[in-house]
């Protein structure tokens, strides 16, 4: 009788199956906070940078040519690498816009 007793004790003693669960739902509030948000801030950047390119502007490409922008379209760019070469490149392979700073440091 007293076997019973004290296993109904123990069993009242249990946290809540939810409580079970906490631990993974706050490592994936972790990881979500400060890996996959800050990937898609960066990736919709990148997105509205490619959007604004424009004739003339200064590109570095994905396989580390810089090079500028001939002709836009909707998913194929024109890219002049030197003077009469010109490339056309897939619209995710330009990495980044070419800052000042660069360009007159290459030229």
């Amino acid at each position: 009788m007293i076997e019973f007793a004290h296993a109904a004790g123990e069993a009242a003693q249990q946290p809540a199956a939810w409580m079970n669960f906490m631990p993974m739902i706050l490592i994936f509030a972790v990881m979500y906070f400060m890996m996959i948000r800050p990937q898609q801030k960066r990736e919709k950047e990148r997105q509205a940078m490619i959007s604004s390119l424009k004739k003339g502007d200064r590109v570095l490409l994905m396989s580390g040519f810089y090079g500028r922008v001939v002709k836009t379209g909707e998913t194929i760019f024109t890219i002049e690498l030197a003077k009469g070469l010109n490339v056309e490149v897939e619209r995710n392979a330009i990495a980044a816009k070419a800052e000042a700073a660069a360009e007159h440091s290459a030229e």
